[in-house]
């Protein structure tokens, strides 16, 4: 596994937590995947520490709980399903999460899977969750940009499948 904080190897050493999750199964997870989330996501207020793991496709990934097995989401790389898309980050939020460089963010969109078979996935774009890689610290942030839909109809297929990513259990 790759850590999310760089681009190099995890370090075999490095302490490591493992959580039953009912959507990935038991996994030992890095220390340094876990994010921190000061102000909780919203509808979570108990829930303040994820890991943040590659999926089996390029682009997007889990966001586990790390008290509560039983939550589990799905993150998209905005960018990739809207080029023109652009997370509007207030200079509250910029201190909340202590960017100092445009390179230590990471901007995922909350997916919400079909139910029923011809059903379509879905993304949050109006509430994204900006990440600070480097301070492991997280935040969803409500975009004051109207025109951001909060049930976007997206087709997963455009991210492709990278062999090294986490598949439901």
């Amino acid at each position: 596994m790759i850590s999310v904080a760089d681009d190099s190897p995890m370090v075999l050493d490095a302490p490591m937590r493992t959580v039953s999750s009912l959507v990935l199964g038991d996994i030992a997870i890095p220390s340094d995947v876990i994010l921190s989330f000061p102000t909780p996501l919203w509808g979570f207020p108990a829930h303040r520490e994820f890991a943040l793991l590659p999926a089996a496709r390029e682009g997007l990934w889990w966001l586990q709980s790390m008290h509560d097995g039983g939550i589990t989401f799905l993150l998209a790389d905005p960018f990739v399903l809207d080029p023109t898309y652009a997370v509007d980050l207030g200079e509250t939020e910029r201190a909340d999460l202590g960017i100092e460089q445009p390179s230590d963010v990471l901007g995922l969109v909350m997916l919400t899977l079909p139910t029923e078979a011809g059903d379509s996935a879905t993304a949050n774009f109006r509430a994204p969750l900006v990440l600070n890689l480097v301070r492991r610290l997280g935040m969803q942030v409500v975009s004051r940009n109207d025109a951001h839909e909060l049930r976007r109809t997206v087709m997963l297929d455009v991210f492709p499948a990278q062999p090294d990513g986490i598949r439901m259990a």
